[in-house]
């Protein structure tokens, strides 16, 4: 693998671990491969980029984004600055529709634009996510207000969190309310950002910007939103924590959990060296 110039890391469930730090050992490895071997960091996430260059950060090394899930793609150059690849935001059609099929549901709402996080309510839900991203909401208020511009334009990302059976519930509208969305669940979130705005897509641009291909990437993931990228890198990790239902073929690899230092351990047996071996 001493070919790859390009290190993709999705970040919640893969890079940090249950406690949302990234593991020492991990972030350790992160940075010698980066450093001994030129790979270009990306860090692909549905995360926005506020906490996402908080990651980047407490990581210690220059990393592009693919944010959003893919919807926002920024390369970072040589110089420190980043070059804005491209912007695909939610239609604002859509955002109306999903944010009125969800009234009446008695969820936590997120409404993300480029440089804001709005949500209807400070309860459990928000401070939670306000802790797992280190990112304070910029105002909390009714759904009229939560576009953060009239017509609903400009929103890359809705998050809707609360107990798993009302989720459920909210699903099956959602998906009946918009077309032309990419709608991720887990038992307590649901997550939307656009349909053409997915992590591989995303990532093929930023490598073209680079002038790499896809089979010079390492990628890691733990989700279903990670898999189509993970199956069309040159090499793809899917982390230990993953769902044992999640259909991945046997070319993607497969290592420890994101509590065990699954990125880390990877990196070494992908990246020999002669360095001690200590997690």
């Amino acid at each position: 693998m001493s070919a790859a110039r390009i290190l993709a890391l999705d970040i919640d469930g893969t890079l940090i671990g249950s406690d949302k730090r990234i593991p020492a050992f991990t972030a350790s490895e992160v940075r010698r491969v980066a450093e001994e071997s030129g790979v270009h960091v990306v860090l692909v996430t549905a995360r926005g980029p506020q906490s996402t260059a908080i990651i980047e950060e407490q990581l210690g090394v220059p990393a592009s984004y693919c944010t959003f899930g893919g919807s926002l793609v920024w390369a970072r150059e040589p110089d420190g600055s980043f070059t804005e690849l491209s912007e695909t935001p939610l239609d604002p059609a859509s955002v109306r529709a999903i944010l009125t099929a969800s009234t009446g549901h008695d969820v936590h709402t997120g409404v993300y634009t480029r440089g804001g996080w709005f949500v209807n309510r400070l309860d459990y839900w928000g401070l939670r996510e306000a802790r797992n991203t280190s990112v304070w909401p910029d105002a909390v208020g009714v759904e009229g207000e939560l576009l953060g511009a009239p017509d609903g334009a400009g929103v890359f990302k809705l998050m809707f969190r609360g107990d798993a059976e009302r989720l459920t519930a909210l699903e099956t509208d959602l998906r009946a309310a918009a077309s032309g969305i990419f709608l991720h669940r887990v038992p307590n979130v649901i997550e939307i950002v656009p349909a053409s705005a997915v992590k591989l897509p995303a990532l093929r641009t930023l490598a073209a910007h680079l002038g790499a291909g896809l089979d010079e990437v390492i990628a890691f993931g733990d989700t279903l939103s990670d898999l189509e990228l993970l199956e069309h890198a040159g090499v793809g990790v899917l982390m230990g924590n993953a769902s044992p239902a999640l259909d991945a073929s046997p070319r993607v690899l497969r290592t420890l959990t994101n509590d065990e230092d699954g990125v880390g351990v990877m990196l070494r047996a992908q990246f020999p060296t002669t360095r001690p071996f200590r997690t």
